[in-house]
C-alpha cells in the first residue's frame, strides 16, 4: 500500500487528474449500467422488440462518432473530455427527472449516450499518450480498472437506493450520476496543457486498406457487444424477474473482478499480443452463447452475465493492436473514432433484429444467432499478424 501510494505521489500531474475524472465518470457508468434496463422496464413496460428498437437511437450517437470528432478535431483531447463529462451530466440529469414520455426520454438518453461514445476515443487516446512504450496495454488496463473501481461505488449506490428509497430510486440514482459526471468534468478542465491533450492534428477522417483487420473486429465486437448489452440483462430481468438490486449486484461483481481482470488483461496483452487475447475471446464468447441458449440455471446465467461483462476488455487488446500498425500516430484517434462507428453502424441493427428473433422464435433463438459471430471473431483473430510490430 505504501509503495502505491509513492507511486501516486510521484505520478504526472495531468495523468492524476485523468485517472480521478475517470473514477468519477466511472461512478456515472456504473450507476447507468445497474439501472437503467429495470428504469426502462418500470418506467415505460417495453416488450422485448420494442427494447430491441431501442437500441437504434441509443446507438445512433456512436455511429456518428466519426462526424462527432470530425467537429471536434481542432480542439485538445482534455476539451473532449469535458465534453464527455458535461454531455453525460445533462442526459442522466433529464432520465431521471424530465422523462415524463417516453419520447422525452429519448431525447435525453441521445445527450447521456453521446458523451458515454465519444468518451471511448477519449480514453483510448489519453490512454496511449500517457503510456511508455511497450507497457500500452498496462497503462489502457490500469484506466479501465480504474472505471471498473469506480463502478463498484455506483452499483452499491443503486443497490443501496433499491433497498430503501422505494419508487424513488431511479431518480436519486441518477441524480447522483449527473453529480459524479460534473464533478468528473471539472477534474478534467485541471489538466495541465501538454502533450498529453494535444489535438490529433486536424485530421477528422481516416480509412486505410491497412486497419481492415482493426475495422472488423470493431464490426464484430459490435454485434456481439450489443445482443449481450441488451438481451442478457433483458433476459434476466424479464424472464427470470431479476429486481434493480439483483443486478446492481451483478455489476458490483463485474466491476470488483474487472479491477483486477482488466489490468491483468492489458499486462497479458503486452506479454503475449493481441491476436492470442482475440482468439480466447471468442472461445469465451462460444461458451457464453451456449449458456444462455440452453441453460435456465440462474447461478449460471448470472455468472455468465459477469463473465461477458469482463471480456468487453478486449477494447484494450483492440487499442494496442491499432497502435502498433497505425502509420502515422496522428491516425490513431481519428481511426479509434471510425472504429467506433463501424462498430456502431452493426450494433444499430442487430438490436433490432434479435428482437424480432425473439418475439418469433423466443430468447433462446437469439443467443444460438449469436454464437455465429464467435466463429467469425476466431476467424479474424487468426487473420492478425502475431505480436511482432509492423
Amino acid at each position: 500500500m505504501t509503495k502505491l501510494l509513492s507511486r501516486w505521489h510521484n505520478a504526472d500531474p495531468a495523468l492524476k487528474a485523468f485517472l480521478l475524472g475517470v473514477f468519477f465518470l466511472g461512478i456515472n457508468s456504473g450507476i447507468i449500467s445497474s439501472a437503467f434496463n429495470n428504469y426502462l422496464n418500470d418506467s415505460f413496460s417495453l416488450t422485448s422488440r420494442q427494447r430491441g428498437f431501442l437500441e437504434f437511437p441509443r446507438e445512433l450517437p456512436g455511429f456518428l462518432l466519426i462526424f462527432i470528432t470530425g467537429l471536434l478535431a481542432a480542439l485538445p483531447v482534455r476539451q473532449w473530455a469535458v465534453i464527455t463529462s458535461l454531455l453525460t451530466a445533462v442526459g442522466v440529469a433529464g432520465l431521471g427527472f424530465l422523462s415524463p414520455t417516453y419520447h422525452l426520454m429519448l431525447f435525453w438518453m441521445l445527450l447521456w449516450s453521446t458523451g458515454g461514445h465519444l468518451f471511448m476515443t477519449v480514453e483510448s487516446v489519453m490512454g496511449l499518450n500517457f503510456a511508455k512504450e511497450g507497457g500500452h496495454g498496462r497503462r489502457l488496463g490500469q484506466i479501465s480498472g480504474m472505471t471498473n473501481f469506480a463502478a463498484i461505488a455506483g452499483a452499491g449506490l443503486v443497490w443501496l437506493l433499491a433497498k430503501t428509497a422505494g419508487p424513488g430510486v431511479y431518480r436519486w440514482s441518477f441524480l447522483a450520476a449527473a453529480a459524479a459526471s460534473v464533478v468528473s468534468a471539472y477534474l478534467f478542465a485541471k489538466m495541465k496543457t501538454g502533450a498529453e491533450e494535444a489535438a490529433p492534428s486536424g485530421k477528422r477522417f481516416v480509412l486505410r486498406r491497412k486497419y481492415k483487420w482493426y475495422y472488423l473486429l470493431n464490426i464484430l465486437f459490435g454485434a456481439r457487444k450489443q445482443i449481450f448489452l441488451t438481451f442478457a440483462p433483458w433476459v434476466l430481468v424479464t424472464v427470470y424477474g431479476a429486481s434493480p438490486a439483483l443486478m446492481a449486484a451483478l455489476s458490483m461483481a463485474a466491476y470488483f473482478l474487472g479491477v483486477v481482470f482488466r489490468q491483468a488483461f492489458g499486462v497479458l496483452t503486452d506479454r503475449i499480443g493481441e491476436r492470442r487475447m482475440f482468439m480466447a475471446d471468442a472461445a469465451i464468447l462460444l461458451f457464453i452463447c451456449a449458456g444462455f441458449a440452453l441453460s435456465v440455471y440462474k447461478p449460471l446465467l448470472y455468472a455468465l452475465y459477469i463473465i461477458d461483462n469482463l471480456m468487453f476488455a478486449t477494447r484494450i487488446a483492440r487499442t494496442t493492436y491499432l497502435n502498433k500498425i497505425a502509420e502515422h500516430r496522428s491516425d490513431v484517434a481519428p481511426t479509434i473514432s471510425m472504429g467506433v462507428t463501424m462498430d456502431h453502424a452493426v450494433s444499430m441493427t442487430i438490436p433490432a433484429l434479435g428482437g424480432l428473433l425473439w418475439a418469433a422464435y423466443g430468447y433462446k433463438s437469439v443467443f444460438l444467432a449469436a454464437s455465429l459471430l464467435s466463429v467469425a471473431g476466431f476467424l479474424a483473430a487468426l487473420a492478425v499478424p502475431d505480436k511482432k510490430k509492423s
